[in-house]
């Protein structure tokens, strides 16, 4: 029986930094991809569970790039100060103790929507039901069980 010898000019060291170089670029779109992924998913969960969604939730919501791999989707600071109401549409106002008696500030409604304003037809109004939870953060993770098993199996 004859033997087939293969053998390499790369040194262990250098096939060994070839290698992690591979690895490292393979988790780098991983996680970039599934950071995408659930950009996608929670906008796409924000306005399905809306009735009327005017998109400014779900612009609200986008992936930030921390370091090399680590990747996230929806600053709590800038949910905070863009869209503060975040939590009332996704936990509920109950769920987080809001305090339903408390008085819209200025404004009317348009197209069943209270807008804030100072016009002459503006009022103040009181709120008389409460926000039901959409639980979109909550969808959006089980939608990214699924997503990040698929990204692993595309390889």
């Amino acid at each position: 029986m004859s033997k087939i010898t293969v053998t390499s000019n790369i040194k262990p060291g250098e096939l060994r930094k070839w290698a992690t170089d591979i690895t490292e670029k393979s988790a780098e779109r991983v996680v970039r991809r599934l950071a995408e992924m659930c950009e996608v998913s929670i906008k796409t969960e924000i306005m399905n569970s809306s009735k009327m969604p005017t998109g400014a939730l779900a612009d609200a919501f986008f992936k930030i790039q921390f370091s090399r791999y680590h990747w996230g989707v929806g600053d709590i600071d800038y949910l905070n100060d863009a869209t503060p109401y975040w939590r009332h549409i996704n936990y509920g106002s109950e769920a987080i103790g809001a305090n339903w008696e408390h008085i819209l500030p200025m404004g009317h409604w348009e197209d069943g929507r209270w807008v804030e304003g100072d016009g002459d037809d503006n009022f103040f109004a009181v709120p008389n039901t409460r926000i039901q939870a959409h639980n979109y953060i909550e969808r959006t993770i089980v939608d990214m069980h699924t997503a990040i098993n698929r990204v692993i199996s595309e390889g």
